[in-house]
């Protein structure tokens, strides 16, 4: 019969339980909010690192140079860094003098490393545009960015998933996989800037001899 009773005290006594159950849940949201702050927080600060290298194209002259960027990714493995340092080619510079080849439409689809071997699959985009110059560099920088943590490192390229044999409409061969060797021939007599700092000074010595002080 209590529960046909109108004075009866059970839905008075149903609120508190509802009251404290919702509150506990604030309070395990609160929790879970908090421990993922402080989680993202030690990412931050004292997370793993990979530190690499992001090659750029420049040319404060008429002359091109390649720029060495030595760059610290927040990542847990070598592997998601060096996907880091490609995506940042893809998506290119905020400085409008450091120049990437590789096609901002490009899709990094996979990065794999097994040992002194770098597998990268890229989307068919990567294969577009340029002309032999800018197609010799979209490889050149490429491939130094993905070995820039190790000169002995052999990159595979890929694209859809199939190897990679001749990239452009003039058609570059490409001989796989791609090594310091290989690549000799076409980065020796380059001249590399270390950073952007010594980028700077070039262009100020280059500033000078065009434009002298009166």
């Amino acid at each position: 019969m209590i529960y046909d009773d109108p004075g009866s005290r059970l839905p008075a006594r149903r609120r508190p339980r509802q009251q404290s159950g919702h509150s506990l849940q604030l309070g395990m949201i609160g929790f879970l909010a908090g421990v993922t702050v402080m989680g993202g927080l030690w990412w931050v600060n004292t997370g793993p690192r990979q530190v690499l290298s992001v090659y750029w194209l420049t040319s404060p002259d008429n002359n091109v140079y390649y720029v060495e960027q030595e760059r610290s990714f927040r990542a847990p493995s070598l592997q998601h860094g060096l996907t880091q340092a490609l995506q940042s080619l893809i998506e290119g510079s905020s400085d409008p003098r450091l120049i990437s080849t590789v096609p901002p439409e490009t899709e990094l689809l996979g990065v794999k490393v097994e040992g002194d071997d770098v597998f990268l699959n890229f989307s068919q985009a990567f294969t577009r545009g340029g002309g032999s110059s800018a197609i010799l560099g979209r490889i050149t920088q490429v491939f130094y960015t993905a070995t820039s943590h190790n000169d002995q490192a052999r990159v595979w390229i890929s694209v859809e998933g199939e190897a990679l044999a001749q990239l452009g409409g003039e058609g570059l061969l490409v001989d796989q996989p791609l090594t310091l060797e290989s690549f000799k021939p076409h980065f020796d007599n380059r001249i590399v800037f270390n950073g952007v700092a010594e980028l700077n000074r070039y262009a100020q010595q280059v500033a000078e001899v065009t434009d002298p002080p009166h």
